[in-house]
């Protein structure tokens, strides 16, 4: 593995195959320095270790090794990261959860990893816990909170009993281990059901460095984690990028525009990950926000340049590309990056990731030309769990095709054109309109349903639906909302519902016409689920 090296000698990146090699590796090279902070102070990395290899010990106690698929339904916190960091040290295979997700969608996933062992937040184990029998093939619960809760909902134990077992042993590289399976991370495809992508360990290591790299993260930075931590930016890149360099790396326990600025002055935050949609929440409250160039922050990556932010807060945008599928491998704008090559440039390849723009046929285009842009990386996913079609499919021809348009410039600059596959993106989630149809279907009142992703100058998009209703059936939008929000997380549910009597358009294939559809749809005459809301509407 070729790494760059840097001018400073204390900022030279750690060479290792997975993440307890290079854990290690920084603990032995900075065990007093600070790394991990939250609001209740700062821990060195010496005294994240101990904890980390108390609640593996705990964790092995429980029967957790090698291999062992255990799923991880918690907040942001610094708890969440020594449950990461034992389970890697353990080398099981993490299968985070998002906190939010209704049961339905977490039965699903947890069921389909074939996850034997469940470890969760107060929150999320409340309603796991109380239902543990449908949870598939899970034997053994941890709960990360309240001992007296964890007795009422008879779990095998908690966290804290965990974090008071003898340190274990530090862990040691093993040959060979880069290529197994390291996480799973649930991602919404764009077929229904969200796909398990297998990651395996090596990706801990390289994905992480790729973006420290890139953007000239240093030992010197403090990382804020605002996004969940069982995402890949906020489980894998920026504790990894962080323990590369041995900065210190800050956890929020979730990004709140009104709070934002203020906890990074607190800790003194200098760069971090965020979605666009964040970016202009932040803007869109820009007089709680600081003057510019007031913050400590001095970078944010972001998946779009918005000048309006740098010009408003006085803060670098880098821009980034890349996907669960090829281990956080990107593409990346450089340091002093100022938006000179327009909206569409979203970077150059990193370190170890290559970029090639194919046609339907898998033959590379040359630059200028417009086809489907593809990623290749040396620690990118395994496959998709128990989904080999879909596997195929993605990685085609050693690729991970990435399902979105763009183009690749004369000098190797990527440029970002639009989706190919049916997706919606809002505020950073990527949901699936298929998904949402499904659960739409579901109520016996409606024939048929069509969910279309609609621009928003906030979220980037956001999710209406059209509803044809069964003949003599009553039903208004707020009672299907009510009826969506048992199956479906809070951010999946569509903002906008237009309940029609007539036909959908389609074309002579019986197909659904939904460019016909998009264009007649109109946004102002729908039930708006955020207007509701202010008004206080019930179901919202």
């Amino acid at each position: 593995m070729a790494f760059a090296q840097t001018s400073d000698p204390d900022d030279r990146p750690l060479v290792a195959r997975t993440g307890p090699g290079l854990w290690r590796m920084r603990v032995e090279a900075t065990p007093d320095a600070p790394f991990l902070v939250d609001e209740s102070g700062v821990a060195t990395f010496a005294a994240t270790d101990e904890r980390v290899r108390s609640v593996a010990a705990g964790l092995a106690r429980l029967g957790v090794g090698r291999g062992a698929r255990v799923a991880v339904c918690m907040a942001n916190a610094v708890e969440t990261f020594w449950v990461h960091g034992a389970l890697r040290e353990l080398e099981a295979v993490i299968v985070p959860l998002m906190p939010g997700l209704t049961f339905p969608e977490l039965e699903f996933q947890v069921g389909h990893s074939g996850a034997r062992v469940l470890i969760a937040s107060d929150r999320q184990g409340s309603e796991l816990l109380s239902r543990r029998g449908e949870l598939g093939a899970i034997e053994t619960t941890v709960l990360a909170g309240d001992p007296a809760l964890a007795r009422e909902l008879r779990a095998n134990t908690t966290l804290a009993d965990l974090v008071t077992s003898e340190p274990r042993a530090p862990a040691v590289e093993r040959e060979g281990a880069e290529d197994e399976p390291w996480a799973i991370f649930y991602t919404s495809g764009s077929t229904g059901r969200p796909k398990g992508v297998v990651l395996p360990a090596g990706a801990f290591v390289t994905g992480g460095w790729g973006y420290a790299e890139r953007f000239a993260v240093t030992r010197r930075d403090n990382y804020v984690v605002a996004t969940p931590m069982c995402h890949a930016v906020g489980g894998l890149t920026e504790p990894s990028g962080a323990i590369h360099v041995g900065c210190r790396l800050t956890i929020l326990e979730r990004f709140r525009p009104s709070r934002f600025w203020s906890q990074v002055a607190a800790c003194e935050g200098t760069v971090t990950i965020l979605f666009p949609a964040q970016l202009n929440l932040l803007l869109a409250t820009e007089r709680d926000g600081p003057a510019r160039g007031q913050s400590p922050l001095r970078l944010v990556i972001t998946h779009a340049h918005l000048s309006a932010f740098r010009e408003r807060f006085g803060v670098e945008v880098g821009v980034c590309w890349g996907m669960t599928e090829t281990g956080a491998g990107s593409t990346g704008s450089h340091p002093g990056y100022e938006g000179e090559r327009g909206e569409t440039y979203v970077g150059h390849p990193m370190d170890g990731v290559e970029v090639a723009i194919l046609d339907e046929h898998l033959r590379p285009l040359p630059p200028g030309r417009e086809g489907e842009i593809c990623l290749r990386t040396r620690h990118q996913m395994i496959g998709y769990l128990d989904d080999e079609r879909a596997s195929r499919q993605t990685l085609a021809g050693g690729w991970v095709h990435s399902g979105d348009v763009g183009c690749l410039q004369d000098d190797g600059g990527l440029r970002f054109r639009g989706r190919i596959k049916n997706m919606i993106k809002r505020a950073g989630e990527n949901i699936s309109p298929e998904e949402i149809q499904a659960a739409i279907d579901a109520h016996e009142a409606v024939s048929e349903s069509v969910v279309l992703g609609v621009p928003d100058p906030l979220r980037t998009e956001e999710a209406a639906a059209v509803v044809i209703l069964r003949d003599d059936e009553d039903l208004d939008a707020g009672t299907l909302t009510a009826f969506l929000s048992r199956r479906l997380a809070s951010w999946k549910l569509p903002r906008y519902i237009h309940l029609r009597s007539e036909p959908l358009p389609r074309l002579g294939n019986h197909k659904i016409d939904s460019v016909t559809l998009r264009r007649e749809l109109d946004l102002d005459g729908c039930w708006d689920r955020e207007a509701a809301r202010r008004a206080g509407a019930p179901g919202t």
